[in-house]
């Protein structure tokens, strides 16, 4: 079978909107979409979103539903929520209202996101009252961005009020009671409460395993975040069976290169590099970026961490010539995807300052930036 010539290659790089090609404009991947659906003008997709019948094309791909992360996103979001408080026939704006608050906290616009969850709680808590399944959900919203705001006391206190609410009214195994436990042990391991936050965690992932089984993905996503608590409390030896089994069966259901299992390969490099074990870790970490960068692209959040984990294995090396460039790409991706002050852009400028030798003050300086404490 004959190889395609580059000349075939660039031939089949048409934009999915207009099919004209580089010649009206560059090409860019602006979501996971592969095949006849990898290339677009990014003109001509702002204006098939806007026009679109489709209400999720307002903020993310109808195919691969990866989001697009972007100001149009906000725009389009912003205009339909107007549109409906003042069509005023029903509550359906609640729904475009968390959609928009959930983008502006993605795209770390905080003070934006903050009172859109708080006006939702409120009518929620007005008209379905404080136990009502859509209310805990709402509540666990809004403690969500408290507390990525840097205020976990506000924070921690709603979350435990949708826990009891939840276990009173729903039940232990409720999928809304597990959210929000999951959501308190998230905090407490924040900070740094690892005794509290793990008998959470295991009694999660127990129900899982008990009502979903040791496959499903909620289950998996569970044992991975023990594996995570575990590691960070430096239980390396009990993290590391619970992350093998988190991707041997992640391969075996969802394929060597699903973004799920993708993350599994990043999280044991992680592991086996705290433990020292770079020769181990470093194969992983290639795969996952190899990987990711041509399912999702070289712009897409995980393939940036991703970036950023090589990077920070060759430093522990002591390979900055090879771990440099890969700090740099990092950096520059966030930039323009998240924008300058995103708390995951000045992580990887601490990062590259850190890798350049910058003195001690200069990197508390943007590390507090980073966790929005100055």
């Amino acid at each position: 079978m004959l190889l395609p010539t580059k000349l075939q290659e660039a031939e089949e790089e048409r934009c999915w909107v207009c099919l004209a090609g580089a010649e009206d404009g560059p090409l860019e991947q602006l979501c996971a979409c592969r095949g006849s659906m990898t290339w677009a003008h990014r003109a001509c997709v702002e204006e098939w979103r806007r026009n679109s019948d489709n209400k999720d094309a307002a903020y993310r791909c109808g195919q691969c539903k990866d989001e697009y992360r972007d100001a149009l996103s906000i725009e389009l979001l912003s205009a339909r929520l107007q549109a409906e408080r003042a069509d005023g026939r029903d509550m359906r704006y609640l729904c475009t209202m968390d959609t928009l608050a959930s983008e502006l906290k993605a795209q770390g616009k905080y003070d934006e996101a903050e009172p859109l969850f708080r006006e939702a709680l409120g009518v929620m808590r007005a008209t379905l009252g404080n136990r009502h399944p859509n209310t805990l959900i709402s509540i666990n919203h809004l403690g969500g961005i408290l507390k990525d705001k840097g205020d976990p006391a506000a924070a921690e206190t709603l979350y435990r009020e949708a826990v009891q609410a939840g276990r009173e009214t729903l039940g232990d195994r409720h999928p809304v009671t597990l959210a929000s436990l999951f959501n308190l042990g998230a905090l407490l391991q924040r900070k740094g409460d690892f005794a509290a936050a793990e008998p959470l965690y295991r009694e999660v992932l127990e129900m899982y395993r008990k009502t979903l089984g040791d496959r499903h993905p909620y289950t998996l996503g569970s044992m991975s975040n023990l594996g995570a608590l575990l590691q960070e409390k430096g239980d390396l030896a009990g993290a590391e069976p619970l992350l093998r089994e988190v991707l041997q069966a992640r391969r075996a259901t969802l394929g060597n290169r699903h973004p799920d299992t993708l993350a599994s390969v990043d999280n044991l490099g992680g592991l086996l590099c705290a433990k020292g074990k770079y020769a181990a870790a470093e194969p992983l970490f290639r795969e996952a970026l190899e990987a990711l960068r041509a399912t999702l692209g070289n712009l897409h959040p995980d393939t940036l961490n991703s970036i950023s984990n090589l990077g920070m294995l060759l430093y522990a090396k002591g390979n900055l010539a090879a771990a440099e460039p890969l700090y740099r790409e990092a950096l520059e991706g966030k930039r323009k995807t998240l924008g300058n002050r995103h708390p995951a852009t000045l992580r990887s400028i601490g990062a590259l300052l850190q890798a350049k030798g910058a003195p001690y003050g200069v990197l508390q300086a943007v590390r507090c930036a980073a966790a929005g404490r100055g």
